[in-house]
């Protein structure tokens, strides 16, 4: 990494961390441990409380460390990592996540073709517990390993890649919320860019193992998703309203597509069938959120940050 202190990098990686204590140093030193050739930087923004960015500057000082005391969530703390960032290409990844050692090649040699945005499949690294299997489920089975490559309309931003050139045209993430990346890629969208899926390109990530913990989660995260949803495709009274009287179809919706992406990708199905009843729990969870975001309107907080970044 002394390298990439004097060389213009290749690739920026900016980290999102948030009281990582337990599995920032896992990350890095994947990322440590890239067989590249390439230089390339590594950005972590933290806003912990733990000591999370002790460890980076004790045990990893090639990366270049933001520390916040106020907590950040992922959009904020990427919207600090792009400003900083020297290379073309950024790559998104999460403190939970760590990456095999063709991660940064895989990556650079995606984006040898002129797409903007480019995401990677994402594997779960917690595979004993059900409540792991469960988060997992609810929020990557769109994007499991074993997968073929297509495109889509959203990919997880804890393994996503674009062009430095995307974020000078369409502006930076939302902040203050959960799903800011979501409303990146649908902005991409409305313009007419699409991503493409490399399941290849993988990391591997912790999800939570905690019941206590799964469930507020998939709650918050729905109620953040509706919101935002809301404001990007600028929601009408009637339109929220129908959300809101045919919220009871929303677990169902999200259960059937849950299903049916382990069904059509069947490589960690046996999990799938165990965790089911977790699976359900975190689905009700999330709709519920859902159905307190859609009733509650458009939060006037990130309805001022959507119209500063359109």
């Amino acid at each position: 990494m002394d390298t990439a202190a004097r060389e213009k990098p290749a690739l920026s990686v900016v980290i999102a961390s948030y009281n990582a204590e337990q599995t920032i140093q896992g990350c890095l030193s994947s990322l440590q441990s890239q067989e590249t050739d390439e230089v390339f930087e590594i950005i972590v923004v933290d806003s912990s409380t733990d000591r999370t960015a002790e460890l980076v500057e004790e045990e990893h000082p090639e990366a270049r460390l933001y520390h916040f005391p106020d907590r950040k969530f992922c959009g904020d703390a990427r919207n600090v990592g792009l400003s900083v960032a020297r290379g073309d290409i950024i790559a998104l990844t999460d403190a939970d996540c760590t990456a095999p050692r063709t991660w940064v090649n895989q990556i650079l040699e995606a984006h040898r073709s002129p797409q903007l945005a480019i995401g990677g499949a994402i594997a779960n690294a917690e595979p004993s517990g059900m409540v792991s299997w469960a988060a997992y489920f609810c929020e990557f089975s769109r994007w499991m390993p074993g997968s073929e490559p297509r495109w889509l309309d959203d990919i997880a931003g804890a393994n996503m890649s674009y062009k430095k050139k995307a974020f000078d045209t369409y502006g930076s993430f939302i902040e203050g919320t959960y799903c800011s990346d979501s409303d990146f890629h649908w902005r991409l969208g409305r313009d007419g860019h699409r991503l493409w899926f490399v399941p290849q390109i993988v990391v591997s990530h912790h999800s939570i193992v905690r019941l206590r913990e799964y469930v507020p989660h998939e709650f918050e995260h729905g109620s953040c998703f509706a919101r935002v949803r809301m404001e990007a495709e600028r929601f009408s009274r009637s339109r929220r309203l129908a959300y809101v009287v045919l919220s009871p179809l929303i677990p169902l919706w999200i259960l059937a597509k849950v299903a049916r992406n382990n069904l059509r990708n069947s490589i960690y199905l046996s999990n799938f069938v165990r965790a089911l009843p977790l699976v359900v729990l975190g689905v009700v969870a999330w709709s519920a959120g859902e159905l307190v975001g859609y009733a509650g309107g458009r939060s006037r907080k990130t309805a001022v940050l959507q119209r500063a970044t359109s």
